[in-house]
């Protein structure tokens, strides 16, 4: 145990210091580059110099950009819930049932986590292509799924651990049938899990660059990641300011289901850690 000394104490804050210039000062100067006017961006003064909401104004009022966050929060959506509902399915399935085959899928489930995305991208492509959804939401969608698929598994594999058998066998015993246990009783049980996991995909998709870039080419389906790219960061010039404002602006839905659902986020997480 260190004993909590004067020397100790100034080197925890010094440290905690420096951690926190590192993480806060990239998000200070990108609100402060926010609120600069255009012939201001490269001046280096912090809130006390010429400060403007154009930069806000415009992005507020883009109807391109608008439709980059429909498209979004559409995608994000959509993504995050199909991947919560699959991976309960798995996680169900490999927690609750033996059958042959099961490790080898839960072995496999823990090696996709080893592949560099990047990498996937090219048979991902392929494989669009192949099925004619290159272009459409369902690329995206099933991508999202793809890599939220084995995190979400093995988080609820571990929470439906926790789940007594025992509840399973009474439900039977009062003539509750498969579907009816699984949608009724147990899925209730596992919610903060699976609100975990919701957050997780959601966030994922949300930030994503490289496939939805790639992915879907047309530009009234692009999401927010690559429309504010092809629409602020040109050739020669990049519109830094408008650019800084509308990341603030495309911030404000993960805030929002960080504020409301972080309870059942932490909860999800730590009890879907801690096999009991």
């Amino acid at each position: 145990m260190f004993q909590k000394t004067k020397p100790f104490t100034a080197f925890v804050i010094i440290v905690s210091v420096i951690l926190g210039i590192f993480i806060f000062f990239p998000l200070l100067w990108m609100i402060n580059t926010a609120f600069k006017p255009a012939a201001n961006t490269f001046d280096l003064y912090f809130f006390i110099g010429p400060l403007t909401l154009a930069n806000f104004k415009r992005i507020v009022t883009d109807a391109q950009i608008l439709t980059y966050l429909k498209n979004s929060l559409i995608v994000s959506f959509a993504s995050s819930f199909m991947a919560t509902f699959v991976s309960a399915l798995a996680g169900y399935s490999l927690s609750k049932f033996r059958y042959r085959g099961r490790k080898i899928v839960m072995t496999m489930f823990m090696m996709s986590q080893a592949f560099p995305q990047a990498i996937l991208l090219l048979s991902i492509y392929l494989m669009m292509k192949g099925f004619g959804l290159l272009g459409s939401y369902w690329a995206l969608l099933l991508s999202y799924v793809t890599f939220t698929l084995p995190v979400g598994t093995w988080t609820l594999k571990s929470y439906f651990d926790q789940i007594p058998t025992a509840l399973i066998e009474s439900s039977k015993i009062d003539g509750a049938g498969f579907l009816r246990t699984m949608v009724q009783i147990i899925f209730p049980l596992a919610v903060p899990g699976m609100i975990s996991i919701a957050i997780y995909g959601f966030v994922w998709s949300w930030n994503d660059l490289l496939y939805s870039l790639t992915l879907v080419t047309d530009s009234a389906k692009r999401t927010l990641a690559p429309g504010l790219l092809m629409t602020f960061v040109g050739e020669f010039t990049t519109n830094w300011g408008n650019m800084m404002a509308a990341s603030i602006v495309v911030s404000v839905p993960v805030v929002l289901v960080f504020v409301f659902l972080q309870r059942y986020f932490i909860q999800g997480l730590t009890a879907g850690g801690v096999k009991g």
